[in-house]
């Protein structure tokens, strides 16, 4: 007695529709392909005379598209984030298919882009309700105006900020001490104009300053050394040293 194979022999044409989906399974897969709703597609697309003028007349001047001609773009706007054939499902179809598969795809391509070049509110229809909403979309959909500069200048620069309040180094007493001294060697020497002193500072930075270099110029302070060793400084600064008493 015959009994039938209880295998399914693979085919070019199962091969093809099976990539992808379930590798090579024999059970034919779901194709996303629907006829009924292209054909619709394409009927609403033919209905417009130029996607190029559909928020804009021909001199420049902005339009106002009515209410029916809203419905069109915002079923066809919906319809389009649910196109989800693949590659190989689309040219595993018919031609005539393809064919109206591709010219539809091309032209959702276009009345997006003309939509989004001229306002910043596309109409589209909530699959959920099926009410018709807007959807904020400017050119190329980048942001534009201040939001570009709040998000590439100032929110890092407010984190770069905070970064470096946490993880700066707090002086010492000791360092404190040291850029004291140095300051009031800097006023001193701005009041008598002592240029070698002011030099000096000039190419390492204000002593106040957290980016003063004073690696470098621990190297090279023989001035300022020189003008604290001399006392006057000390006078200026009022600074008695107290003499322990007996």
């Amino acid at each position: 007695m015959f009994r039938p194979s209880k295998y399914t022999w693979l085919t070019p044409k199962s091969l093809i529709f099976n990539v992808g989906t379930r590798g090579l399974h024999s059970s034919k897969p779901l194709l996303a392909f629907n006829l009924s709703a292209e054909q619709k597609c394409r009927e609403l697309l033919d209905s417009f005379k130029d996607y190029d003028h559909i928020f804009q007349n021909e001199d420049g001047s902005s339009r106002k598209p009515p209410e029916e001609e809203l419905k069109k773009i915002a079923y066809l706007n919906s319809y389009a984030g649910r196109r989800n054939l693949g590659i190989f499902e689309a040219f595993s179809l018919p031609k005539e298919h393809e064919r109206l598969y591709l010219a539809n795809d091309k032209d959702l391509v276009k009345l997006k882009a003309s939509s989004g070049l001229i306002i910043d509110k596309i109409p589209y229809e909530d699959t959920a309700t099926g009410e018709i909403k807007w959807k904020i979309v400017r050119e190329g959909d980048q942001k534009e105006g201040w939001e570009n500069i709040a998000h590439y200048l100032f929110v890092p620069g407010c984190i770069a900020l905070l970064i470096a309040i946490i993880w700066r180094d707090d002086m010492d007493v000791s360092e404190w001490a040291r850029r004291e001294l140095l300051y009031r060697v800097r006023s001193k020497a701005e009041e008598d104009n002592d240029t070698a002193v002011l030099d000096t500072f000039e190419k390492y930075g204000n002593p106040e300053s957290y980016e003063f270099d004073f690696v470098g110029f621990q190297k090279d302070d023989q001035v300022i050394v020189e003008r604290i060793l001399s006392g006057e400084y000390d006078r200026l600064a009022k600074l008695r040293r107290r003499i322990p008493q007996d």
